[in-house]
């Protein structure tokens, strides 16, 4: 009973999803891996009940299909929502901060309720039935005659999956939204847990050099103009007025580019907000570790372009957000980073403008940059990280009423963020500061809405995804109008706004370079995901390649001629490993060492507890010393 409703389940959502993308073609192609596993689950477990009829062994395969079941509805939660099935890894943010993944799980469900409802009612079924079959355990009477038939009709049944498969699978979509339907959840999860190339970070040789460890002078001093760097939360290229594919949804981001430098194809290298922040304002790639290496505070910051411009040339530096602070422990982020100053929306006197789990109205933020803009006659450089666009896109009330759709809850959201933009150049105009300050917007990470069948950003590598946002603005630096086209990474920020400011940056070991330097260069842009498990690989010019580290299955698009990515090439058999080991290799290389202590905790910016265990780190706001 409880393997039937683990395989209904698991061809039930798999049915769903390959409507939804139009794939209803593949779904015997993804299916079978299933049906071999949960048939050959079946035959085990009744021939252990079978040959030894006992009390604790009906307990222990009870619970074993129990185990199986949960999995199964998990998976289709998971699919239903990202496009992708689930691995052991998506869990860990559960055990790190419970109460807000609940919450989160909470929000996504109540916008689905259709799907809640198919999910979690058979689920309270079966957990049901599962307490009773532990609680009075009862064995079927098996006629050894009838009991071999099944058995062999069931291992019949498992080998014409087993020997099938191939045939569909040579049939199917070269999307690899196909490709990871093809596994069995409950087996790709199982492998995922010995990969010998991720499994552990525990004798990293990597380190980011500190502060104090990176000199650099600037070759013109003179004019320190301030800099403010806006960073878009999920922001997909395509729905940007940028790209000029998807409308006008964003006529003051167009505008801005229009009066500096377009950095048309530039592209996130690690797509996770918390390692796309490193990644982008220290010029060095971000530990492709699924952890949170990055906000375990240590004790000296590590070399960023805020601790050059404050080391060097005496500038006031400043973090804000409109999201909660003790989301991934943002506090120990900043403080590594070697920000002076650390805002997010626990600092708001006003709750009511917080939007959903996450956010605030970013529009609350301005007081508070505005008023620290203004303190002081010293150049400043700041960082604002908006949040809205981030799931579940919604917006304040004032702004309008929330669509149903997510593509439009979406849009909605990207919309009201270049309201915003727009608001901030209105007060820098106020403030007479626009003709002395740099603004800059950029991507962390894109984000898919079915694209390819598949949703979010953590384990894709699809440009819905990767290529982000990029323009400067740089007054008397920088000629209006200009349109960047070559390959461009987000490691590249810090050293092309070090590089407008007159400092020499190729002997400073940045993993980027400047992006407006004169000279064309050759370069692989390297990208990843934050789960180990999802695909890596780069761009070379208009090629892309992509590796599954699962099983090291490597393939190209052709960007010039296939730029959404719908016709995957195959690559010959000697070249394919050779540059699957060179991806792998390249991401292991990013893995870096926290000089730091296993345990700890530290008080940030007077009103931040952050603590941290080895890898991972987490913080609370304290209001007046207290913790909230």
């Amino acid at each position: 009973m409880i393997l039937f409703g683990a395989i209904f389940c698991t061809l039930a959502v798999k049915l769903f999803h390959s409507q939804r993308c139009n794939l209803t073609d593949e779904y015997l192609g993804w299916v079978l891996s299933d049906v071999s596993f949960f048939v050959a689950v079946e035959v085990v477990l009744s021939l252990v009940c079978f040959r030894w009829p006992k009390m604790w062994v009906k307990r222990t395969a009870t619970i074993f299909a129990a185990i199986v079941c949960t999995w199964s509805v998990m998976n289709a939660g998971w699919l239903i929502r990202t496009g992708t099935q689930i691995l052991p890894r998506v869990l860990l943010p559960l055990f790190r901060d419970p109460v807000r993944v609940f919450f989160m799980i909470g929000v996504n469900l109540a916008k689905m309720p259709l799907a809640a409802a198919v999910l979690l009612i058979p689920s309270a079924i079966a957990l049901a039935f599962f307490f009773f079959a532990v609680a009075r355990p009862s064995f079927p009477v098996y006629k050894r005659r009838h009991f071999i038939v099944r058995m062999a009709v069931c291992v019949a049944v498992v080998l014409a999956s087993i020997a099938s498969r191939p045939a569909f699978v040579h049939r199917g979509s070269p999307q690899i939204a196909a490709v990871g339907l093809r596994h069995n959840s409950q087996l790709r999860a199982l492998m995922s847990l010995v990969m010998p190339d991720y499994r552990s970070v525990v004798d990293p040789k990597r380190q980011i050099p500190s502060a104090d460890q990176l000199t650099m002078t600037a070759n013109t001093p003179g004019a320190r103009p301030n800099i403010v760097v806006v960073v878009l939360e999920g922001v997909q290229y395509r729905h940007t007025s940028l790209s000029n594919e998807q409308g006008d949804l964003t006529p003051f981001l167009k505008s801005l580019a229009s009066q500096g430098v377009d950095f048309s194809n530039a592209r996130s290298s690690l797509t996770h907000t918390t390692k796309a922040l490193f990644a982008l304002l220290t010029g060095r790639f971000a530990s492709a570790s699924q952890d949170l290496a990055e906000a375990v505070p240590t004790e000296k910051p590590y070399a960023s372009l805020a601790t050059v411009l404050s080391d060097t040339l005496g500038y006031r530096t400043a973090f804000f957000q409109s999201a909660a602070g003790s989301f991934e422990s943002r506090p120990g982020l900043v403080h590594n980073l070697g920000f002076g100053t650390f805002w997010a929306r626990d600092d708001l006197e006003d709750p009511n403008s917080y939007i959903g789990y996450l956010g605030c109205d970013e529009f609350a933020m301005l007081p508070p940059v505005t008023e620290w803009m203004k303190v002081s006659e010293q150049p400043f450089f700041a960082v604002i990280l908006c949040s809205v666009t981030h799931d579940p896109y919604e917006v304040p009330e004032w702004f309008g009423e929330v669509p149903e759709e997510l593509l439009d809850r979406y849009r909605q959201a990207i919309f009201y963020t270049d309201k915003f933009l727009a608001a901030l150049d209105v007060e820098l105009a106020r403030l007479n500061l626009l003709d002395e300050t740099i603004l800059c917007v950029v991507g962390d990470h894109g984000e898919a809405l079915g694209e390819h069948g598949l949703f979010g950003h953590e384990r894709i590598a699809f440009d819905e995804v990767l290529r982000i946002p990029f323009c400067i603005r740089a007054p008397f630096l920088v000629e209006p109008g200009r349109i960047q086209t070559r390959l461009v990474s987000s490691v590249d920020l810090t050293p092309t706004l070090l590089g407008l400011l007159g400092f020499k940056t190729e002997s400073a070991g940045f993993d980027g370079a400047d992006a407006l330097a004169p000279a064309l260069w050759d370069r692989k842009v390297y990208f990843c995901g934050w789960m180990q498990e999802g695909p890596s690989g780069f761009v070379e010019g208009n090629r892309k390649f992509i590796c599954t580290p699962v099983d090291k299955t490597i393939y190209e698009y052709d960007l010039a001629n296939d730029p959404l990515e719908q016709a995957r090439i195959e690559l010959p058999e000697k070249k394919g490993p050779e540059l699957a080991n060179g991806i792998i290799s390249w991401r292991k290389s990013t893995i870096f060492r926290i000089e730091q202590e296993k345990t700890g905790k530290k008080v940030l910016y007077d009103h931040w507890l952050c603590r941290w265990t080895n890898r991972v780190s987490s913080a609370k706001y304290m209001k007046e010393g207290r913790e909230e």
